[in-house]
């Protein structure tokens, strides 16, 4: 384990891949719902103005960085280590080991358009992958016992999340203790970029976040007295 990330207010481990694993393998054994959730610059950018999404990444038993920034912004350049996050080599190793165990697997999203391109990930990149069901979230209308009762329903042992935050935050702070799985792997925007070659589209989007996330967080910390 490396050096702490640390930023609003909160500390994050930096674990090697090995490590995030090794971590991941374990939830198979724990009686209650594990989170490993990936952070993003969007997401921290968020996290700045948003107590439900700080809580939300507290919540979680694993956090996992997708954006080689977040790393070097907290000071951390390892060259092994920023290769890994920039190839997203937690999410292709947890992915391929989730498809060779085949553990069953319910995909989550928050609009039909996302669980369609989480389906096409899914089929292109783990063809062999046990998926068993999917729900999006948008068709609860905030009754989150529909959902899990149709997460329950499937009887997985996997939920992949492409959820949005603060959506995913509120939704996993509500009915964490009632859904019956082991791990809730939330992917964010990763496979995405994993998937299509950096187009200018998802390069500028990148950049905006890039430049929205430094700002929040060094007004965070301004306004927090944080070094």
């Amino acid at each position: 384990m490396g050096k702490k990330i640390r930023m609003l207010g909160m500390e994050i481990e930096n674990f090697s891949l090995r490590e995030e694993v090794m971590q991941s393998e374990d939830f198979y054994n724990r009686p209650q719902l594990n989170i490993i959730r990936t952070i993003s610059l969007k997401m921290l950018a968020e996290a700045a103005d948003s107590q439900a999404v700080r809580d939300g990444m507290k919540q979680a038993d694993l956090l996992v960085a997708g954006d080689r920034e977040i790393l070097t912004e907290a000071g951390i350049y390892s060259v092994q280590r920023l290769k890994e996050v920039s190839g997203h080599e937690f999410m292709r190793e947890f992915l391929s080991r989730v498809e060779r165990c085949g553990h069953p697997v319910f995909l989550a999203a928050q609009e039909a358009g996302d669980l369609k391109r989480l389906q096409h990930f899914i089929k292109t990149s783990y063809e062999n992958m046990a998926v068993v069901g999917s729900y999006v979230l948008a068709e609860c209308g905030g009754d989150y016992d529909m959902a899990v009762n149709e997460i329950n329903a499937a009887d997985a042992d996997i939920l992949i999340s492409v959820l949005d935050c603060p959506q995913e935050d509120l939704f996993l702070q509500a009915a964490k203790d009632k859904i019956r799985a082991r791990v809730w792997y939330s992917l964010g925007n990763s496979y995405r970029r994993k998937e299509q070659k950096m187009s200018f589209t998802l390069w500028f989007r990148h950049l905006i976040h890039k430049g929205r996330f430094k700002n929040k967080i060094h007004r965070y910390e301004e306004s927090n007295g944080e070094e």
